[in-house]
């Protein structure tokens, strides 16, 4: 009778305890607000070559610690030509936008030798390939790749050779892993019409990842963006409780920074449109546009500044309409 109790007893504990120990580990690693995509569909879908994927010693690798456990992978010069947020946790690692493929080698490497953990995510910030670059090689060594739900056609259709994403989400995704909580946020369309924001609450990091800038001009002719979109962007960064801002390139970036980039932008919509309503023409109108002594001092003024012009007039142009 007794040895009967014992093994009811043993059996029970069984039933009632293992499943509390499988909750525990989900949680310790769970995704909330997640979509699971089926990549038998693009097995066979064709791709471009990798042009960032031939190797280059004098590519320039770092990953520095910004605070706990918390750390910032960059490459090339500039001082940065690309970078990115990693979280190392007991659980794995999470990294934000490879950028290159042979970086995306070292970087994994690097992150197995010092922290003796696996990339359990990474994380795209948006679908061009100059930040999703190297994804794939995560992936082959066991990553999930995530991406905001418009990133997935952006990756397929551009024929990107880049990982095929195994996680979508559509507003807001929540990654908890290892006791670290990791939150991607699309507020809209803004330098692509599939951006992430990614916030580290317990850092007070935030990755802005080609919205924010930090002293430096919004790139070339602002290619694919949407203005509207991208101010409001701005406006829930500035919100947002961060001491630490990582940009994708050059160097990170201040809350005042954003803000600054706000107001260049802004007065840049604001000039290009009331001259546009003047009935000026392209060559008439780039050469009237002002821009403040802060801005001119900022880095890429001299290359960028007619670009960035140029992308807001044909923003202008396509958001307009009087009599006809």
């Amino acid at each position: 009778m007794i040895s009967k109790l014992i093994i009811f007893r043993v059996l029970f504990l069984s039933i009632t305890l293992l499943p509390g120990l499988s909750l525990l580990a989900q949680k310790t690693d769970s995704l909330i607000g997640a979509e699971y995509v089926d990549k038998s569909l693009y097995k066979t879908r064709e791709v471009l070559p990798d042009v960032y994927g031939v190797p280059e010693a004098n590519l320039e690798k770092n990953l520095v610690q910004v605070k706990g456990n918390l750390y910032r992978h960059t490459n090339g010069t500039l001082p940065a030509l690309h970078s990115g947020l990693v979280l190392i946790t007991k659980e794995g690692a999470i990294v934000i936008d490879p950028a290159l493929t042979q970086a995306a080698i070292w970087l994994n490497d690097e992150i197995k030798k010092r922290f003796n953990v696996p990339v359990k995510y990474v994380i795209l910030t948006h679908g061009h390939y100059d930040h999703a670059g190297g994804s794939q090689i995560f992936q082959q060594a066991g990553a999930k790749v995530i991406v905001q739900k418009n990133g997935l056609e952006a990756i397929i259709g551009e024929k990107l050779p880049v990982a095929v994403p195994d996680i979508v989400y559509e507003k807001q995704l929540t990654i908890k892993l290892g006791s670290e909580t990791v939150i991607l946020n699309h507020i809209a369309p803004s330098h692509s019409n599939n951006m992430s924001v990614v916030t580290f609450p317990d850092y007070k990091a935030m990755q802005l990842t080609d919205i924010g800038e930090s002293n430096t001009m919004p790139y070339n002719d602002f290619l694919d963006f949407y203005y509207d979109g991208w101010i409001e962007t701005l406006d829930w960064a500035l919100k947002q409780d961060v001491s630490y801002i990582d940009v994708g390139h050059y160097t990170p970036a201040t809350l005042e920074n954003i803000k600054d980039l706000r107001e260049y932008m802004i007065d840049l919509h604001a000039q290009v449109l009331s001259l546009v309503r003047q009935g000026q023409s392209w060559d008439q109108l780039y050469r009237n546009v002002k821009f403040s002594n802060k801005v001119k001092k900022w880095g890429g003024f001299d290359s960028m500044s007619k670009l960035n012009i140029a992308g807001m007039y044909r923003w202008v142009t396509n958001h307009r309409r009087g009599v006809w």
